[in-house]
């Protein structure tokens, strides 16, 4: 018989909670491991991925600035975190068990962030997760833990967004923020669609987002007059098909560079527009409240209230598992294809504790983060797998 103290810590896990009270606001508690529940699967996590969602408390990108406080009382107690890799212990029973079983490698989106309003999200930033199946694929092969960890959210993100907009070989795409989180794996996903990708990105980011992530040309914001220089590339090269702008936010620090009235307004126009052109092909990450609220209209009903020009995207989460597997098939193309393989950067590596969650949280709110930060919440090797919580 094992002793009760055992069972205890069998049963027990660390895991961060949002703590409005604690530095950065986050903290480090000891939950329960959670149980199975209908369409979910018990994973061990080895790595998790930290993005600035997780930073804003999950709302306050959406909110007003002056909110952020609010919108850290109102997430403590929930687990952030969405971006994970690890290992299969458990799949609950009669729910694509034939698709994953205990020991398998996965990567994937811990959690639904639609259900914030109703009930405690519990994410990647803990020892194990009960992940919704259609939110996990197989670990691509070639990825290590953490950097598979790196990829769910920023690369689903893309992958949604480029399909939604209907990108196609040979399409000309405008990657605004491209040696950022988002911006550099979208400018290797855009590559491995067969799109061409112009990217804009600090001087000294230019040698990693041209060979690193493929772009076909990259321009530097700041040493010449950013917007001349994007003239010249559409006059040049042809307008664009598409601009994904991953800077522009509702933030003070990113509206000072009103990236989309001057992209927008320059002429001859860099967007392709009329019969057959994308009407809404300038698309933003970010964006004030009343975006988001039409975003969110977009996403669940499919009407599209944005003016012409412009929209916010808003990634789905739920059924993200065919953007996984078909991000995993990119990280695993073999090395000499004209592509490259998919490989997101990990610009920071952190060791799983409640400092590293704090300096996680204090480096992604800097937003001069080349790549991805991560946490390694076990070591690489430790991947036997349990199979019962």
């Amino acid at each position: 018989w094992k002793s009760s103290a055992a069972l205890s810590m069998k049963s027990a896990m660390r895991a961060c909670v949002y703590d409005a009270q604690s530095p950065s606001g986050v903290k480090m508690v000891e939950l329960p491991r959670p149980k199975l529940s209908r369409g979910t699967a018990l994973i061990k996590v080895m790595a998790c991925g930290v993005n600035p969602v997780d930073a804003k408390y999950v709302i306050g990108d959406k909110l007003p600035e002056s909110w952020m406080r609010w919108s850290a009382l109102r997430a403590s107690g929930h687990t952030p975190g969405f971006d994970f890799s690890g290992t299969v212990v458990e799949v609950a029973k009669g729910h694509a068990g034939a698709a994953f079983k205990p020991g398998d490698a996965v990567f994937g989106l811990a959690c639904d962030p639609s259900k914030f309003a109703t009930r405690k999200l519990r994410g990647s930033f803990a020892e194990y997760i009960a992940a919704p199946l259609d939110q996990i694929a197989k670990k691509p092969v070639a990825l290590s833990h953490a950097e598979a960890a790196a990829l769910p959210l920023v690369g689903t993100t893309a992958l949604q967004l480029f399909s939604e907009h209907k990108l196609r070989p040979g399409g000309r795409v405008l990657v605004i923020g491209a040696s950022g989180g988002v911006g550099h794996v979208a400018v290797q996903v855009a590559r491995h669609m067969g799109a061409r990708v112009t990217a804009v990105c600090s001087s000294k980011n230019v040698q990693f987002v041209r060979e690193h992530c493929g772009a076909d040309a990259v321009l530097p914001y700041d040493e010449e007059d950013v917007f001349a220089q994007i003239a010249a590339d559409a006059a040049a090269h042809g307008a664009y098909d598409l601009v994904l702008d991953c800077v522009s936010s509702a933030a003070r620090t990113d509206q000072a560079h009103s990236y989309a009235p001057k992209v927008l307004g320059l002429r001859p126009r860099v967007l392709k527009h009329g019969p057959g052109a994308d009407s809404h092909g300038y698309v933003m990450l970010g964006g004030g409240t009343s975006n988001w609220v039409t975003a969110l209209v977009k996403r669940t009903t499919g009407a599209n209230l944005f003016p012409a020009g412009t929209e916010l995207f808003w990634i789905k989460m739920p059924g993200a598992r065919s953007a996984l597997e078909q991000l995993a098939a990119f990280a695993d193309v073999p090395a000499d294809e004209d592509t490259g393989p998919l490989r997101p950067r990990i610009a920071i590596k952190l060791q799983f504790s409640e400092s590293a969650a704090r300096e996680a949280f204090d480096t992604v709110r800097g937003r001069r983060v080349v790549g991805k930060v991560v946490m390694e919440v076990r070591p690489e090797a430790d991947t036997d797998s349990e199979h019962s919580a």
